[in-house]
C-alpha cells in the first residue's frame, strides 16, 4: 500500500437500546482498487489515531418516516498535520450513490471535515533486531530509529437508517 493508499486499522464502537434505535459505530473500509504496501522486517507504521471524531448526524430539517439502511462512502488523507485533506464522496460497491442523498451525504462530509488525528508515522529501524527491540506498538521508539510523519488516506463507510420515525447513525470501518 502506498502511503497516500494508507493503513487501516479496524475499530468498531457500538452502541444502542432495544427500545429506541440510537446505535453509532465506525467502520473504515478499504476503497476498491487500493494497492497495500508491505513493510520490510525493519519497519514500522503508528496509525492515525482519531481524536474526538463524532459521527455525522441527521441534517436539521431531513426527517423521513423511513429510510431503509442507507450507507454513504467518504474518502480523505490525513495530512501531516492529522487534518482530514481532499475530502470527498466515494462511489463504489456497497456505497449508495452520493448524488441520490444529497442532505446525508453533505453532513458525513460535514462532519469529516471537522475531524482531527494524532498523524501517521513511518518508523526506520536500522535493523530488524532493533525494531523488534525498541518498536512499543504506540509510536517510534528508540534512539536509533528515523520517524516521518507520513499522510494517509482513509474511507469511512456511514450508514443512516430511519425505522418507525427513530433515527440512526452507524459509521464503521473495516
Amino acid at each position: 500500500m502506498t502511503y497516500r493508499s494508507g493503513f487501516l486499522i479496524l475499530i468498531v464502537l457500538l452502541a444502542g437500546c432495544a427500545t429506541r434505535i440510537s446505535a453509532v459505530d465506525k467502520r473504515l473500509i478499504l476503497p476498491e482498487g487500493t494497492s497495500r504496501y508491505g513493510m520490510a522486517a525493519h519497519q514500522a507504521f503508528v496509525y492515525p489515531v482519531p481524536l474526538n471524531n463524532p459521527t455525522p448526524a441527521f441534517p436539521a430539517g431531513y426527517a423521513p418516516r423511513e429510510l431503509p439502511a442507507t450507507t454513504l462512502c467518504v474518502s480523505f488523507v490525513v495530512d501531516a498535520e492529522g487534518l482530514p485533506a481532499d475530502v470527498s464522496p466515494l462511489a463504489q460497491a456497497g456505497c449508495a450513490a452520493p448524488e441520490s442523498f444529497a442532505p446525508l451525504r453533505d453532513a458525513v462530509l460535514s462532519a469529516v471535515v471537522g475531524w482531527r488525528f494524532k498523524p501517521a508515522m513511518f518508523c526506520d529501524y536500522p535493523d530488524a533486531a532493533t525494531r523488534d527491540r525498541d518498536w512499543n506498538g504506540n509510536g517510534c521508539a528508540g534512539e536509533r530509529v528515523e520517524a516521518r510523519v507520513v499522510p494517509v488516506s482513509l474511507a469511512y463507510a456511514f450508514t443512516f437508517e430511519v425505522r418507525d420515525g427513530q433515527r440512526r447513525v452507524a459509521s464503521a470501518k473495516q
